[in-house]
């Protein structure tokens, strides 16, 4: 076994510089002041091409130096990481998973590890250790696939809000996950339009996602839902999101890391922010961002994903399908996926907010919520039906998936309940 070692330069922006498996409970009561693990709130992110390229973040000590050891089966890499000191997490009020209140007071080196020269189509594992480089301790072993195969799969997960009082959520929405991974016969990363979490400052809740075998197997792409943009006071910020993950720093100013692009295969993905996008002035440079993105990286599909709906599922009402409708027509985007509403919704192909053909349009997917708690009954459409192909829900205990099912003709999209039966299905062909 082929065995070397890199070291590397944290690329993270800290703030205060600008299955079956039974899920872990671990952190349900877990200190104001973060894990006891050496090294922990791991999680795989997209690099810019995944086809040779993935991200990790992970949090240590401050002052750790920390190491990956990373392997496709034949030869391992052992990578040097030294983090940047993130305060993104200090002195902010929550809930620990008894209920109590719990004032947290998280302050660690936040590591950004970008894997480049990856193989292509190649399963990897690695773990994260410290200690002194003759006697490194590791933790638990992380998994992901790159890109490659001329066919792949993502599982489509929106809306979990994992809050530790109400666990069920978690255990709703990553049993969901399992059921996705057996009626599709295993796919290759998740797709998430957000709201991973009720409060995104807490740290702790994050660090509990983490040690879910969903996200230990699974390179995740996210986008931030408005919950993982707030605290438990309604403080706001994109820093929640941008320093717990390890996104591709490749967004217009301002927004690095939490807007973003990447390229799984054959798609490009073009990851937004809604809550930048509040207004006129705010989208004159995403639209110049999308134009800029699109011309310098070809690709067969065009995919965007946000997480506020383009129409409101429960009536059929406008949300964001107007201000995006025409530089979507611009670019060719083929598929526009959110969630946010907690109903599934899904239109035709559109263009010029009229129905055509397949492929001569964009397809909207709204995505339904999957914890088991906080869906919504669907109410007579009061607004779109002439644009509107399917609405679900099962009402406020809503569970339900996606997945994302690619070759070069086409893309398949199913919706599957909880108990693995289909409940809508469409296509979207190629057209580059």
């Amino acid at each position: 076994m082929k065995k070397t070692i890199i070291a590397t330069l944290s690329l993270f922006i800290a703030a205060s510089a600008l299955n079956a498996e039974t899920p872990v409970r671990y952190g349900t009561g877990l200190p104001a002041t973060g894990s006891d693990k050496p090294v922990h709130t791991i999680f795989t992110n997209p690099g810019e091409d995944c086809t040779t390229e993935m991200n990790i973040s992970f949090a240590t000590p401050v002052g750790t130096t920390a190491y990956v050891m990373l392997s496709d089966g034949v030869d391992s890499t052992l990578i040097e990481s030294k983090g940047v000191i993130c305060t993104s997490f200090d002195s902010i009020n929550s809930k620990l998973g008894d209920n109590a209140d719990v004032y947290e007071r998280h302050v660690f080196d936040k590591h950004y590890v970008g894997l480049v020269n990856l193989k292509a189509d190649t399963k990897y594992s690695y773990q994260v250790g410290t200690g002194p480089l003759d006697n490194i301790v590791y933790g638990d072993t992380h998994e992901f696939r790159t890109a490659g195969a001329e066919s792949w799969k993502a599982a489509i997960i929106s809306d979990f809000h994992h809050y530790s009082p109400l666990w069920h959520r978690l255990d709703s929405s990553m049993g969901m996950l399992d059921v996705l991974d057996k009626v599709s016969g295993g796919y290759d990363w998740v797709l998430s339009p957000g709201d991973q979490c009720a409060w995104g400052g807490s740290y702790n809740y994050w660090t509990e996602l983490a040690e879910q075998p969903a996200y230990k197997k699974y390179m995740w792409g996210a986008v931030e839902g408005n919950h993982d943009h707030m605290t438990r006071d309604n403080d706001k910020s994109d820093i929640f999101f941008r320093d717990t993950h390890a996104n591709p720093l490749n967004g217009y100013s301002g927004q690095e890391g939490v807007v973003y692009w990447f390229k799984y295969g054959d798609v490009l993905f073009l990851m937004l922010n809604n809550e930048a996008m509040r207004t006129a002035d705010s989208l004159k440079p995403v639209f110049s961002w999308m134009r800029e993105v699109v011309a310098k990286n070809p690709a067969k599909y065009i995919v965007a994903v946000e997480h506020y709906e383009w129409l409101i599922g429960t009536n059929g009402v406008n949300s964001q399908l107007d201000r995006f409708r025409d530089i979507f027509d611009e670019l060719g985007v083929d598929l526009a996926i959110s969630g946010n509403n907690h109903a599934y919704l899904r239109t035709p192909a559109l263009r010029n907010r009229q129905a055509v053909a397949g492929g001569k349009g964009t397809f909207y997917v709204v995505c339904s919520s999957s914890d088991d708690s906080r869906g919504r009954e669907l109410k007579p459409l009061e607004a779109n039906d002439d644009v509107i192909s399917m609405r679900w829900s099962e009402g406020a205990k809503t569970i339900g998936g996606m997945i994302m099912d690619v070759n070069p003709s086409r893309i398949v999209m199913t919706l599957y309940d909880r108990n693995g039966s289909i409940c809508d299905t469409f296509t979207v062909p190629a057209v580059r």
